[in-house]
């Protein structure tokens, strides 16, 4: 049960105007077209889009295909060069988990718990949607999610931020366990006294409750920088303020894409080929995750779900 102190605290860290909004969002508007963020009409809150899939699913018989293409993990590594990285930070891997949607696994998420038991990070970062629907009660997610938390276990410490899917009441069941929720705040990370910044905003998609300039507040003009946001689409601003590495999901790769990998939907304002995989922009690098889990169907075609791990490298 959420307290009024939760509340209170939750004012206090991203301000009473932005958790107002934000509630007023998730009681109005999570399960509608019409959010307050870059994302324009957002079709993936409609049950009826996820009714049509299913179906079609059906009608061309891939159903089984794509329910076991949705738990076929692939782990990808991604080597990242950073002009900016402190040399103590050199070789240091990142775990990146998003779009996890843990309550919609047909297997209750064992494998995915199994996959990341195997892998080996120093940090790991969740970019946000951790259940599957966009609206509805939270709880069941919440203590799916507390025992994912728990396997995630590294040197660094883990770090979540909020996405389109996910109401601001989950907090505590990531906080309890030990992970922040970074609301529009950084961390800083410090070895032998280098530091290296993990910034994180509040869902720019649906939401629109993102504050870059808030989660940069009191980071060095000369640091190197990581930005955790739950989609690409606040790329021009990252860039403008001197991100280094933005690190996000939201788009799933497409989640039902044609041969090859091409997307269908992606469900992000942003170029195309930032929906999936490596990318820059001005002097900006990133990388947009196809995530772990599902939304709307669980199902996945010519795009299997991802773990992802990130080393950085100093040059």
């Amino acid at each position: 049960m959420i307290t009024q102190d939760v509340f209170s605290d939750l004012a206090s860290r991203i301000g009473e105007e932005a958790l107002a909004k934000r509630l007023k969002l998730q009681v109005e508007y999570a399960a509608t077209m019409f959010g307050n963020g870059r994302g324009g009409l957002h079709f993936e809150n409609l049950d009826s889009l996820s009714t049509a899939a299913r179906i079609g699913l059906s009608l061309t018989g891939l159903t089984s295909k794509c329910e076991r293409e949705s738990l076929n993990f692939q782990i990808e590594h991604v080597n990242v060069d950073l002009t900016t990285l402190p040399h103590q930070f050199d070789g240091l891997r990142i775990l990146h988990l998003t779009d996890i949607h843990i309550d919609g696994f047909v297997d209750g998420g064992k494998k995915l718990q199994e996959t990341v038991r195997t892998l080996k990070f120093d940090l790991c970062v969740l970019t946000g949607d951790y259940r599957f629907l966009t609206y509805g009660p939270y709880d069941t997610c919440g203590n799916k999610m507390a025992a994912l938390l728990e396997v995630l276990q590294c040197e660094l410490g883990t770090y979540a931020i909020l996405g389109n899917h996910d109401f601001i009441e989950e907090v505590p069941f990531f906080e309890k366990t030990g992970v922040p929720v970074l609301l529009n705040d950084f961390v800083e990370l410090d070895l032998g006294g280098h530091k290296l910044y993990v910034a994180g905003v509040d869902d720019p998609h649906f939401y629109g409750v993102d504050d870059l300039d808030k989660a940069l507040d009191g980071v060095p003009n000369d640091a190197c920088v990581l930005l955790l946001a739950h989609s690409p689409e606040m790329y021009k601003e990252a860039d403008e303020k001197g991100i280094d590495y933005y690190l996000c999901g939201h788009t799933h790769g497409g989640q039902i894409c044609l041969p090859r990998g091409i997307p269908v939907i992606t469900h992000g304002a942003c170029p195309r080929y930032m929906c999936s995989g490596a990318w820059s922009y001005g002097a900006m690098q990133g990388y947009t995750s196809r995530g772990a889990g599902c939304s709307g169907v669980q199902a996945r075609l010519n795009c299997p779900p991802e773990l992802t791990i990130h080393t950085l490298r100093k040059v």
